[in-house]
């Protein structure tokens, strides 16, 4: 008896606030929605239904997507989720931005600013109505070759906070050539230039190096391999790698951002493994993260407020989406997190350098929709798990480079 007044008190609610929002909104809109509390929401959307009008099941997805019955929007901002059906992804995103300012206050002062989008590191404006900006929760199952690298509460937090920190992935014995092919690497770089402007930025940014001696040897370590699958599963390509060198004294910040706001993937099924090279915590720009900020969506830009930046955008106001959290490594360690997840790092004021390589992982069913805006094609040149050709996806093609023999200059 208690149940079923329980549940009819939930009907009443839910009743009071879609009239509410239907004389705000206007009839002519035909605004199908429905804002329920996190403890709420299995009991109303038992069997794909709610006690409002059909909803399709959330099945572990956060963000905004199609479905037959039209465009669903499921979110979490800070302890509430957010649920409702919309007629146009314009309605969802709308209601996805009351919801941000009623809920996070985010952001503080409206994003009327149309900002350039960044020739270097983005894609055109036209691939934008194409992608899908959803996390998707993992699916539970071990590793194909080792079971369970990544234990159930780690891809628990994973789905929760959308980024692992202190995965053990490099030992005593792999870390010294990996080190050593990153120094010869940097040395190459950066040796003959005497301008220290043009030495922190030629050390911080090495893009795309999937030809070269480091990565071929990170993408033989069968525990970075593991962490991905873990969480992607087995069908995935590395189609990208960045180096990250932060020298002692360089004032470049890099915004808070979210990765899959630059790629141009069909589907935010990218994922970034950050692998220490250096000892990393707050004192050398360590990575920050935003706790929870991969189930907010697709997140809005302003132009950046640093003078000395990679990114010319920013997503402002992170205090208000969630809780930052300092990513502290040790060589050798690495982190992971989501396209979606929020982060950046700040300037490196300390006298001792920060270096990492990130390497950029995609699930395969997810395409490249075209070239950045710098003419790179995120699908040709990847590295195919274990040297193996994927059944079915073709779009992503193997990498045509030679592997540089053991010991040779990259």
């Amino acid at each position: 008896m208690a149940v079923c007044f329980q549940y009819f008190q939930v009907l009443g609610r839910i009743f009071s606030e879609s009239c509410f929002l239907w004389f705000s909104s206007g009839p002519w809109l035909k605004r199908r929605v429905v804002e329920v509390r996190s403890s709420e929401l299995p009991e109303l959307l038992k069997g794909g239904t709610d006690s409002v009008e059909r909803t399709p099941k959330l099945k572990g997805y956060w963000g905004i997507w199609k479905e037959a019955e039209g465009f669903v929007l499921h979110l979490k901002l800070g302890r509430q989720e957010i649920n409702g059906l919309f007629q146009s992804r314009e309605e969802a995103e709308a209601y996805q931005a009351s919801m941000l300012k009623k809920h996070l206050d985010w952001p503080r002062a409206p994003l009327t600013e149309k900002v350039e989008r960044s020739e270097l590191f983005d894609h055109a404006e036209e691939f934008e109505e194409m992608k899908e900006y959803v996390f998707r929760d993992t699916a539970p199952g071990p590793s194909i070759l080792r079971p369970g690298f990544l234990q159930p509460d780690q891809l628990e937090q994973f789905d929760e906070e959308g980024f692992l920190l202190r995965l053990p992935v490099l030992n005593e014995e792999e870390l010294p050539p990996v080190k050593e092919a990153f120094e010869r690497l940097l040395a190459n770089r950066v040796d003959k230039i005497t301008c220290e402007t043009l030495r922190f930025r030629a050390a911080h940014t090495m893009p795309r190096p999937l030809h070269q001696e480091l990565v071929f040897l990170l993408m033989e370590n069968e525990n970075i391999l593991h962490v991905v699958e873990d969480i992607l599963g087995p069908r995935y390509v590395c189609w990208s790698a960045h180096l990250f060198c932060k020298l002692p004294g360089d004032p470049t910040v890099q915004p808070f951002h979210q990765d899959a706001g630059f790629w141009p993937l069909s589907q935010s099924r990218a994922l970034t493994v950050w692998v220490a090279l250096d000892d990393v915590d707050e004192g050398n720009a360590g990575l920050v993260y935003i706790r929870g900020s991969h189930r907010c969506g697709r997140l809005g830009w302003r132009r950046t407020a640093a003078s000395h930046f990679l990114l010319p955008q920013e997503i402002p106001d992170a205090d208000c989406i969630g809780e930052p959290v300092v990513a502290t490594l040790r060589a050798g360690e690495a982190s992971v997190h989501s396209d979606l997840t929020m982060h950046h790092s700040p300037a490196n004021s300390s006298s001792r350098r920060r270096a990492g390589i990130a390497l950029r992982f995609v699930q395969a069913d997810a395409r490249c929709l075209g070239p950045m805006l710098n003419g790179y094609e995120m699908n040709n040149g990847c590295i195919l798990p274990r040297g193996r050709p994927l059944s079915g996806a073709e779009h992503w093609k193997a990498a045509r480079r030679k592997r540089p023999k053991p010991g040779a200059a990259p």
